[in-house]
């Protein structure tokens, strides 16, 4: 939480306790100041199944980990330019690879960082699925199999997927960016189970998702494959009115 001060005690303060950094073998330590960090978390459809994009840490702590891309901001630098910066220093994912973003939020815990108090703004990626992620250091991980993560990118990733969940069908971009061009039904219900499970909540009840597509005047319904061999009905098919058919 947040404490407001005088500018006279913030004042005092900064003269008293002057910021020093402090060098102990290859981990610096921050100032008493908080510094600002901005953390991706990019989420991309892969092989069926939603992945994060994680990037292997270079340098302490937590070398050789994989962790969320991020980095700290600079002096007049937008937290906007800050994300495309860390997605392509820590992870080599180009601008033209993201198809939405959508804000998580700000984690202050001070003890977050061992080496000094940050805070992280954080904001979400979702990529193109035929990106090609061709950089050493990037691990895909499914959103529900996720290793042991340095600082608190777990946290963040659970309250990332719970903002998703909570978008979906309201911020019509990151839904269209998530779900593509067309979608059955039964890979809307696979979406809002993977994003419940890694945000720790209740999966979605799925028995009126088919309804709810019918009656989006966003979509419209397209012929599906014809099923063979005795199997029952395929899910429907979905596509977003106003989209180009290839």
């Amino acid at each position: 939480m947040f404490r407001q001060e005088s500018e006279g005690v913030v004042r005092s303060r900064a003269i008293e306790e002057p910021a020093k950094q402090q060098d102990f073998g290859n981990i610096v330590l921050m100032p008493n100041q908080p510094l600002v960090s901005i953390d991706a978390v990019p989420m991309i459809m892969h092989e069926d199944s939603l992945h994060v994009v994680l990037g292997v840490r270079e340098n302490d702590p937590f070398a050789g980990q994989a962790s969320l891309p991020g980095v700290l901001l600079n002096a007049h630098e937008r937290v906007s330019e800050a994300v495309l910066r860390a997605l392509l220093s820590k992870a080599g994912v180009q601008e033209s690879q993201i198809l939405s973003t959508v804000d998580v939020g700000v984690f202050d815990d001070f003890e977050r960082d061992e080496r000094g108090p940050t805070l992280s703004i954080t904001r979400m990626v979702i990529l193109d699925g035929t990106s090609v992620l061709a950089d050493p250091r990037v691990r895909l991980v499914r959103l529900n199999t996720l290793p042991q993560l340095p600082f608190d990118h777990a946290s963040i990733v659970a309250v990332a997927a719970g903002v998703l969940l909570d978008a979906l069908w309201v911020n019509m971009a990151a839904t269209r960016a998530l779900l593509g061009p067309s979608f059955n039904t039964a890979a809307v219900i696979a979406r809002q189970k993977e994003l419940a499970l890694a945000a720790g909540r209740a999966v979605p009840e799925s028995a009126n998702v088919g309804r709810s597509l019918q009656a989006n005047n966003l979509l419209q319904r397209v012929p599906g494959p014809t099923p063979t061999g005795g199997r029952g009905r395929p899910p429907a098919l979905w596509e977003w009115v106003g989209e180009k058919r290839f």
